[in-house]
């Protein structure tokens, strides 16, 4: 994800600001724009609609977002994806810097059986950076050129 903060430091890098707080407080005003919620089915017709693709992003990461909040088991996981969700996605991330083996074989055999899209990452939104530590295979690209 690319924000301010990343903009700060690149104000700082050119000298143009001395520190983050002086970029923020001269450049880079805080925009509050309030999210506007969408249910599922809305924001998969408006991603599709537009060409894009719908994936669930880590869908058993225990420490973010995820289905865990529901359960941990990865059956019960993937009959809440098939009841649910599954109308409305395109992909699946089966490879992710907080899935173990396991969780990483289960989801790519779930988005096999359902000819769904595989994704992997090592979701890198902040330090440390952690991108490129997760080894995903190179077919996963020619997935999403199609």
């Amino acid at each position: 994800m690319f924000g301010r903060p990343h903009i700060a430091d690149y104000l700082i890098r050119k000298g143009i600001v001395s520190n983050r707080q002086e970029a923020f407080d001269r450049y880079l005003i805080r925009c509050d724009v309030p999210k506007y919620p969408l249910s599922l089915a809305e924001a998969s017709s408006l991603i599709r609609n537009a060409n894009g693709i719908l994936v669930l992003a880590h869908p058993n990461d225990p420490h973010g977002t995820s289905l865990v909040s529901i359960s941990r088991d990865l059956d019960e996981q993937a009959n809440v994806i098939r009841e649910h969700m599954l109308e409305y996605i395109d992909g699946i991330e089966c490879w992710h810097s907080r899935h173990d083996a396991k969780t990483t074989a289960h989801y790519i055999e779930f988005v096999r059986g359902h000819s769904l899209i595989m994704t992997g990452g090592s979701d890198c939104h902040q330090k440390p950076i952690i991108m490129g530590t997760l080894d995903i295979p190179d077919f996963i690209v020619g997935q999403l050129r199609r």
